[in-house]
C-alpha cells in the first residue's frame, strides 16, 4: 500500500513539470482545441469537456474547421498480480470512434464506438446512436445503442482501470446491471440546475466488453418487456448535485441445453451525488444502489442485492489526477475493495494510468497492481 501511494505521488509530481497537452481529434480538429480544453488525461473530461458533451458536441457561434470523423484509440494494460485462473499479464485493445454533427445548426449527431476483438473475442459495436440536441431548451433525444446516464461512467470515460463493482455486479443468472449499454431510446433535459433522463430499452449489448472474452452462460436471456430507466439530479448549490435513479424490467431465460425456461422481474433503485470544488482541483462522487430480483436463480427464490462507491480525486495539474475509490457490492454475497490510482497525460496524446486495487475482508484475495498506457490517433496538426 505504501509503495502504491508513493508511486501515485511520484506520477503527480512529474506531471507538474511538463507542458500542457495538445489536441487530439475529432472535436479538436473541428474547433482547434487543445487536449487540456476538454480533458485532464484522455478520455477523462474536465468541466468544460463535460459541458461540451452535454451540449451535443457543439459550440454556438464558434467557427469550425474541416474534420475527419474517425479516430483510433489504443491501450495496453499490464497486470502485475494474477489470480490462479489468469494467464495474461498484458492485454492490448484497439477501439475505433466515429462521430459527426449535421443539420442546419449542427443539432444532430451520431456517435459510434467499435471494439476490435482480442483474446479470442470477436469485434463488436459497443455504442452506436443518433442524437438531437436543442441548445435553447437543453433537451435531447437519443436512439440506438447507448450507455445509461450515471453519476460516474463505468466504461467510456472511466478514470481508473477497474469498473465500479456497484455498476457491474450480477444476481444469479440475471445480467441486469448498469454498466452494459442498452438498445432503445433515451430522452432527457440537462441544465445547470437539473438533469432529467428516461430510457426505454428493448435489448442490450451482447458482445465481449472491451475485448475480454465472455464464457457462455447456462441460460440465454432476453427482455420479456421493455426496460425502464429514470434518473434525476438537482443542484443543491454551485458545484453540488444530488439525485436518485431507478431501473425496472423483466427478463426471460431459456436453457441452452434443454427446454427449461423462467422469467425474472427486477428493480434497481439508488441515490447519487457529485461535488466539484470551486477551484476545479477537487471533486467527489458517490452512489448507493439497492436491488430486488423475484426469480434470479430460476427456482422462484427472491434475491435482494446492493452496491455502492465513494470516490474522490485531486488534480495537481490540468492534465493529471490522483484518486481513491471505495467499492462495495452484495449479490447477496458481499465484496469490498479500495482502489487507489493516478493518471497523467505523459505525451500530448496519451495517458499513463497506475492502479492499486486492494480487496477488503478476504485474506486469500491478493491486491492487484496494474498499469495502462492509452493513446489516440491521428495526432495533432499544429496551427
Amino acid at each position: 500500500m505504501r509503495n502504491a501511494l508513493a508511486f501515485c505521488v511520484l506520477v503527480a509530481a512529474l506531471a507538474s513539470c511538463r507542458e500542457p497537452a495538445r489536441a487530439v481529434p475529432i472535436f479538436a480538429e473541428r474547433y482547434g482545441f487543445s487536449c487540456s480544453t476538454c480533458h485532464t488525461a484522455v478520455p477523462d473530461l474536465n468541466t468544460f469537456g463535460d459541458a461540451f458533451r452535454r451540449n451535443g458536441f457543439t459550440l454556438k457561434g464558434v467557427a469550425t474547421q474541416a474534420e475527419f470523423p474517425l479516430a483510433l484509440r489504443f491501450q495496453e494494460t499490464y497486470r502485475k498480480d494474477l489470480a490462479a485462473v489468469q494467464s495474461r499479464r498484458f492485454n492490448a485493445l484497439a477501439i475505433a470512434v466515429s462521430t459527426a454533427n449535421f443539420g442546419r445548426n449542427r443539432e444532430y449527431s451520431y456517435f459510434g464506438r467499435y471494439i476490435f476483438g482480442n483474446q479470442g473475442a470477436a469485434g463488436s459495436l459497443y455504442y452506436g446512436w443518433l442524437q438531437h440536441v436543442n441548445a435553447d431548451s437543453k433537451s435531447f433525444q437519443r436512439i440506438g445503442l447507448f450507455g445509461l446516464p450515471l453519476v460516474a461512467h463505468p466504461s467510456q470515460r472511466l478514470d481508473a482501470i477497474t469498473t465500479q463493482a456497484a455498476y457491474a455486479y450480477q444476481v444469479g443468472h440475471s445480467a441486469a446491471n448498469f454498466a452494459t449499454p442498452r438498445l432503445g431510446a433515451l430522452f432527457g433535459r440537462r441544465g445547470d440546475r437539473q438533469d432529467l433522463e428516461i430510457a426505454i430499452s428493448f435489448d442490450e449489448y451482447h458482445g465481449a466488453a472491451y475485448g475480454a472474452p465472455t464464457p457462455p452462460s447456462e441460460f440465454a436471456q432476453s427482455f420479456a418487456q421493455p426496460e425502464i430507466f429514470a434518473s434525476a439530479m438537482f443542484q443543491a448549490k454551485p458545484g453540488l448535485k444530488a439525485g436518485a435513479l431507478a431501473l425496472s424490467g423483466q427478463r426471460s431465460f431459456r436453457s441452452r441445453a434443454g427446454v427449461r425456461t423462467f422469467q425474472d422481474a427486477y428493480q434497481r433503485e439508488g441515490v447519487q451525488f457529485s461535488w466539484l470544488a470551486r477551484s476545479g482541483r477537487f471533486d467527489a462522487s458517490a452512489q448507493q444502489l439497492w436491488g430486488y430480483d423475484s426469480n434470479a436463480d430460476g427456482f422462484g427464490a427472491a434475491v435482494s442485492s446492493s452496491g455502492g462507491f465513494l470516490a474522490a480525486r485531486y488534480r495537481p495539474t490540468a492534465h493529471s489526477y490522483v484518486g481513491a475509490r471505495y467499492d462495495a457490492a452484495a449479490n447477496p454475497y458481499a465484496v469490498r475493495d479500495i482502489d487507489i490510482y493516478a493518471a497523467d497525460a505523459v505525451t500530448p496524446h496519451s495517458r499513463l494510468l497506475v492502479e492499486y486495487l486492494r480487496p477488503l475482508g478476504y485474506a486469500r484475495t491478493q491486491p492487484v497492481l496494474s498499469a495502462q498506457l492509452l493513446f489516440a490517433l491521428p495526432f495533432e496538426k499544429r496551427r
